[in-house]
């Protein structure tokens, strides 16, 4: 997986026209931190979500939306790379319609004003629990038939969606 997530690479995943057929939801984890980006991958394949790429980069999370046509984002503001996070999503929705949820300890009003034109799902700050997570997406995405109770772990507190 570490290889994976450097070099930006894909699992084996479905396009998104096969994605009509099954009821999973398929994500996009751009996060810099590598453990911070597999427990993300961990937590939401835990309740049925797919991940169809981790990446590090501006560019990678570019590549790999062209190419696996996510249904949302994961996406974090600061990366390891000259574009940050906000430009990223920018260019996802603009380009291919995808959008994201910020998860992000950078997440003050200047930054929340630059991501509009991303028309973000909502924001997850950081740090965050993976409940927090899970709730997050419950929250901003609606009622996820991939979803269930039984799989989702408690929130230890009230996630900042926006």
């Amino acid at each position: 997986m570490l290889e994976q997530f450097q070099g930006g690479e894909v699992r084996n995943s479905t396009h998104k026209d096969d994605h009509k057929m099954s009821e999973a939801l398929r994500v996009l984890i751009v996060e810099d931190q590598y453990f911070v980006a597999v427990d993300c991958e961990l937590q939401l394949r835990s309740v049925g979500i797919d991940c169809v790429g981790l990446a590090t980069t501006a560019a990678e999370a570019l590549d790999i939306a062209e190419r696996e046509h996510p249904d949302f984002a994961l996406m974090d503001i600061r990366l390891a790379s000259v574009a940050d996070g906000v430009e990223a999503a920018i260019v996802m929705y603009e380009r291919f319609g995808i959008r994201c949820i910020f998860a992000s300890a950078h997440a003050d009003a200047a930054t929340r004003k630059l991501a509009e034109r991303a028309h973000p799902l909502g924001w997850l700050d950081k740090p965050y629990t993976g409940g927090q997570l899970i709730s997050t997406v419950r929250e901003c995405l609606g009622a996820l038939p991939a979803l269930t109770p039984e799989a989702t772990p408690a929130p230890t507190s009230s996630p900042s969606v926006h």
